[in-house]
């Protein structure tokens, strides 16, 4: 009943509104347009419509009104229509947006526009430049000539605008001065315009580039898709945020996100990275080349085979040792492995061989290589078993089916000569240089150049890592690059890309370094024990020129310190398991101070060391920058460095001095230093850099007293040389006497046989 009377109750409210109508305005094709009618306009219309109902007799007929829409006033209808357009326009920018996350989720990650770039760059000190461009000579004039357009149509944009704001700015100065010499200055300043804006917009769109760079280890996964055991074996090891080396040179080397970056599009990159010491490059190139496999081995499925594949070069074996070290961690459960190249994984009949034909490059060799131990830890493929003095070949022929392969370039190039069936590297499809510039210096060019010799993949590529890069470096990196065939007849150009985190050339800002005048080797031992009865920081490096001045230095403080048996020395003529048995004790904190030569100045990552003394002034600048870095590694301040140089050592000071003051971590270094040192020349700086200063050379230090490692008196050393001779003379007495007794003995027990 109640239904009944709200039916009727709304069937008189509305026939008084003239609402029968209102399905018939329904059917019209612009129902929209009444909307739109003034107020007045729609009071007329509803008047004209009452009239025509009462004339056909339709207001009394409540029967039709039952199925009419609700009356809707003007302002619900607006407000109504606002809504639907508002509704309609957010979904559509919702679709928008989700189209656009998973074009950046699959395709890679979405970069940032050139000012937001740059700006990101210039915050954390990143500056790319292409070094060169290289590839087939179709490929190259190709990319030159469209390179040209665009340079041609941005140097004529440029030199319009140019020549605009300069006439405009010398037709002002022209009404100041007259009009004869602004016109004047005018041509001649739009002549140097059209001279100058070529070269200048060349070189700023050919040099340099500016991606983006990464900001956070989840973007690896999320935006990068690295495989997720990867990703989890990186999260693993506790990284807070990436450092500037890893944030610039992830988004090159990983697949898949080159052709992103602007500048290097339909271009295959190989980088050059110079980055202070202890800033993790290791991770930086360990995470793109574990990647470049997976993705490698999830493409070829059943038909991938097990091989090397990766090549990572370094100069010392504690380097290649902790590199195996580093990518282990990061290969766990992903079915990849790393092997440290061992001179057993060698048959021992081509070794002997090799051995009695070149006797004088396996001496070299064994400062790099190991001749005792293999590595436990290594895969049952990588592992060469000896089985009557041979090695026993796996199934398929080789001796390492590990992927990533670390050695020695000496060590490595031997078993490529010797063992080409054992050591394939056909498919071998990135090779990287850890401490490039050693690898590139005349010491190890001849070695590098012949392993990349034999590598003949098309699609091999190149990275260059070190804290130091000289220009002869970069021209040497250049040229084994564009000789090699894989530059010469591939069908993309190639792009050697150099990657400078932070200072070029220059130590971390967080290392206090000073250089103290000692006048001569006294002054040296002197202040060294000064040092260690007053504010000694352990663990420390003692760095020296040669090893027999560390073997004098230990044996003349290795009992200076209250506790014993916590100084010890380390060089390359100490066998590997003394060598490795230095290194354990020194990490393990068993020995607080360690002597060593420069062998320990490249690479090895000693995360707790507090102090670093050069007792002996670096051969190069290189040199001091590598030593400064064992100290202050991944951030950690508080390390300290101490260069102590003598009289003989003024004429090399300038360099190290300079390198203080770029980094800015220099305490007490003042102005009028830099200005008095006397300059180097280029042969002093060779001779040094091969040879050392001359009064430390090896063999110098017995007859020269300038460089005799000792603080005892000429009385006391003649004294203490007389008495080790007595003692040598006494004890060849007894020797010769107890043989002149044996002799004695023997004809008395022969003369008892006569009666």
């Amino acid at each position: 009943m109640s239904d009944i009377l709200r039916l009727l109750a709304r069937s008189t409210s509305v026939s008084k509104a003239t609402a029968p109508q209102k399905p018939k305005q329904s059917a019209s094709p612009t129902p929209v347009a009444e909307v739109k009618l003034t107020t007045a306009a729609r009071r007329r219309e509803q008047k004209r419509r009452a009239a025509a109902n009462a004339a056909n007799g339709l207001s009394g007929t409540p029967i039709t009104l039952l199925a009419a829409p609700p009356q809707v006033s003007e302002s619900q209808v607006i407000k109504n229509s606002t809504e639907e357009k508002k509704k309609s326009k957010k979904r559509k920018r919702d679709e928008v947006e989700i189209v656009d996350t998973t074009v950046s989720t699959s395709n890679g990650p979405a970069t940032l526009g050139p000012v937001e770039a740059r700006s990101l760059l210039k915050q954390h000190k990143l500056k790319y430049t292409i070094l060169a461009t290289l590839g087939s000579r179709k490929e190259l004039l190709k990319a030159a000539h469209s390179q040209d357009r665009e340079d041609e149509a941005e140097c004529g944009n440029a030199t319009s605008k140019k020549v605009k704001t300069k006439k405009d700015k010398k037709s002002k100065e022209g009404k100041e001065k007259g009009k004869g010499k602004g016109k004047d200055e005018r041509e001649v300043g739009d002549n140097n315009t059209e001279a100058v804006a070529p070269k200048a917009s060349a070189s700023s769109k050919l040099d340099q580039i500016f991606p983006t760079p990464i900001q956070t280890f989840e973007e690896l996964r999320t935006n990068y898709n690295i495989s997720k055991r990867l990703y989890e074996n990186v999260m693993a090891q506790k990284f807070t945020t990436p450092t500037e080396v890893q944030m610039g040179s992830l988004p090159l080397l990983l697949d898949g996100t080159r052709h992103l970056v602007p500048g290097l599009e339909e271009c295959d990159v190989d980088l050059m990275t110079i980055a202070p010491t202890g800033s993790g490059k290791t991770l930086a190139y360990a995470i793109p080349a574990i990647d470049h496999l997976i993705r490698t081995k999830h493409e070829e499925g059943d038909s991938y085979e097990k091989g090397i594949r990766v090549i990572v070069l370094s100069p010392t074996r504690e380097l290649a040792d902790q590199i195996v070290n580093e990518f282990r961690k990061l290969l766990l459960g992903t079915g990849i492995k790393v092997v440290g190249m061992k001179k057993t994984l060698i048959p021992k009949e081509r070794r002997r061989a090799r051995e009695t034909s070149d006797h004088e490059e396996e001496s070299e060799d064994d400062d790099s290589e190991s001749s005792d131990e293999c590595d436990s830890e290594e895969d049952g493929g990588s592992d060469a078993e000896t089985v009557n003095g041979a090695v026993a070949r796996s199934r398929k022929g080789i001796a390492v089916k590990s992927e990533i392969i670390v050695a020695t370039p000496l060590l490595l190039l031997h078993a490529i000569e010797l063992c080409p069936d054992l050591f394939p590297v056909s498919k071998v499809s990135r090779v990287i240089f850890d401490e490039a510039d050693v690898l590139l210096d005349d010491l190890f060019i001849s070695q590098t150049t012949s392993i990349i010799s034999h590598l003949t993949s098309p699609s091999l590529s190149f990275s260059f890592w070190s804290a130091t890069m000289p220009s002869n470096s970069e021209t040497l990196a250049t040229k084994l690059i564009s000789s090699h065939p894989s530059a010469v007849s591939g069908n993309k150009t190639r792009k050697l890309v150099r990657l400078i985190a932070g200072i070029k050339d220059s130590s971390l800002p967080t290392i206090r370094q000073t250089i103290t005048y000692t006048a001569s080797e006294r002054g040296k031992l002197t202040a060294l024990r000064q040092l260690f009865s007053s504010s000694l920081k352990t663990p420390c490096l003692i760095f020296l020129q040669t090893i027999p001045r560390a073997q004098a230095l230990h044996a003349e403080i290795m009992y200076d310190l209250p506790t014993p048996n916590r100084i010890a020395v380390l060089h390359s003529n100490l066998s590997e398991a003394a060598r490795s048995k230095v290194m354990d004790s020194f990490r393990a904190g068993e020995i607080w101070v360690l002597i060593t030569t420069d062998l320990l100045s490249r690479g090895v990552d000693f995360r707790g060391v507090n102090l670093v003394i050069n007792y002996d002034i670096p051969t190069s600048v290189a040199s001091y920058i590598h030593r400064v870095g064992r100290t202050g590694r991944a951030g950690r301040e508080g390390g300290m460095a101490i260069t102590y140089y003598t009289e003989e050592d003024v004429k090399y000071v300038r360099g190290i001095v300079g390198v203080m003051e770029k980094s800015g971590g220099a305490e007490g270094l003042q102005k009028w230093m830099l200005d008095s040192l006397p300059k180097t020349t280029k042969e002093e700086k060779k001779e040094l850099k091969k040879k050392g200063v001359k009064e430390r050379r090896a063999g110098a230090g017995a007859d020269n007293k300038k460089s005799r490692i000792s603080t005892k008196s000429g009385y006391d050393r003649k004294i203490e040389m007389r008495r080790r001779a007595a003692v040598d003379v006494s004890k060849k007495r007894m020797i010769k006497g107890n043989e002149d007794s044996d002799d004695d003995g023997d004809s008395e027990s022969e003369w008892e046989g006569f009666e």
